[in-house]
């Protein structure tokens, strides 16, 4: 092997990295859009944030985006005499407002390695109140506590769970499920049920039909 080839081998080597032992190549895009339609109080959004983002977020942080949307199978109405919207959530209402508090830190720090770990913190004892949850879990995240209800109780907060509303009522096909999984842009019965039994291996098993590896989560 001349020296010419051996530099072209190194090039490309460096232009790749490793996970648990699989080499793939370093992409400037990020290839996979995971759209999580979710409610704060659900069992099932418990299990998928918890025991599937987690896990293939740690593993493929470098090829995925995660875009959460708290709201789920809430409905609305106008209230014309106090000029805000009312809502009325699957699970109560400190789901509407967990899912108001979410959608207020989304707003305020939209990207999800900034996010999503209050979110998650959150979710993970639903038996206790989301008020208890949210407020230790802000104390552990460093999160402005007083601001995030601040905005829950404004019109803002009102405005971002209505814009999260009409993000999901607007999905086609119509979510009938939670949490509601696309995958860029797309929803099938396929991708749902493959995620919520194994993400990091849909993942997984999605790239190695792009770069030919072989994929060992099961």
């Amino acid at each position: 092997m001349n020296i010419f080839t051996r530099l072209i081998l190194f090039l490309i080597a460096l232009n790749q990295i490793q996970i648990n032992g699989l080499r793939l190549p370093a992409l400037s895009k990020k290839i996979f859009k995971f759209e999580v339609f979710y409610e704060t109080r659900c069992p099932d959004s418990q299990r998928f944030l918890l025991n599937q983002i987690i896990d293939a977020n740690e593993k493929f942080s470098s090829f995925i985006d995660f875009v959460l949307v708290p709201f789920g199978k809430a409905n609305y109405t106008w209230d014309e005499n106090n000029k805000k919207w009312n809502f009325h959530c699957q699970h109560g209402a400190q789901e509407c407002y967990g899912n108001t508090i979410h959608n207020c830190l989304i707003s305020q720090k939209p990207k999800f390695e900034d996010h999503f770990p209050f979110l998650a913190c959150t979710m993970e004892n639903l038996m206790i109140s989301f008020e208890n949850a949210a407020n230790a879990c802000a104390k552990k995240y460093l999160i402005n506590y007083e601001e995030l209800k601040s905005c829950a109780n404004s019109n803002k907060g009102n405005q971002l769970l209505y814009q999260a509303g009409e993000i999901t009522n607007n999905l086609v096909p119509k979510l009938n499920y939670v949490p509601w999984i696309n995958l860029n842009g797309i929803h099938t019965n396929e991708v749902q049920q493959l995620a919520e039994a194994n993400l990091t291996y849909l993942i997984c098993s999605k790239l190695k039909v792009l770069f030919n590896i072989e994929c060992n989560w099961n």
